[in-house]
């Protein structure tokens, strides 16, 4: 079983790495800003959420499974140089920046585990997604994001 965002102990390393960042924190890889990748991360929540509408990739149904299978599952960690959803890329379809403080209260808001039913999600890439599933995957993304930014 791997780490999940929903788990008390793993959300509040989560929060506390959050914390760590600052507007100017430099990056180790890509290109996004800590201000975009707070706002990269909670998009990604705001779709698993069906906060925030797909349109960029419009998979079969009987393919759901099969991608679920290889990022959900199989994917031990994100890699540098990953592709991401339009919806989710700083430059084409991200949720426009507010304030640093305000971003980073989104996000933090949006990884509080209260708020998930045990049921999971329905998610427009992946299908149904477990409670668990979605833990892990957001656990997965969100240490990646905050590993460019060494937090």
């Amino acid at each position: 079983m791997s780490i999940s965002f929903l788990n008390a102990g793993a959300h509040a390393r989560l929060t506390a790495r959050i914390e760590q960042l600052a507007p100017d924190t430099p990056r180790r890889w890509g290109t996004m800003s800590a201000q975009q990748m707070l706002v990269h991360c909670a998009d990604q929540l705001r779709v698993s959420r069906g906060e925030k509408p797909v349109t960029s990739v419009r998979l079969p149904g009987f393919l759901k499974p099969l991608v679920k299978w290889l990022v959900v599952t199989r994917l031990k960690e994100f890699k540098p140089g990953m592709r991401t959803l339009k919806e989710l890329d700083a430059k084409a379809g991200m949720t426009p920046l507010t304030t640093f403080a305000d971003d980073r209260k989104a996000l933090l808001a949006l990884i509080e585990p209260a708020q998930y039913s045990p049921a999971g999600v329905k998610h427009p890439v992946f299908g149904h997604l477990s409670a668990q599933e979605l833990g892990e995957v957001t656990w997965k993304h969100l240490d990646y994001h905050l590993r460019q930014f060494g937090a």
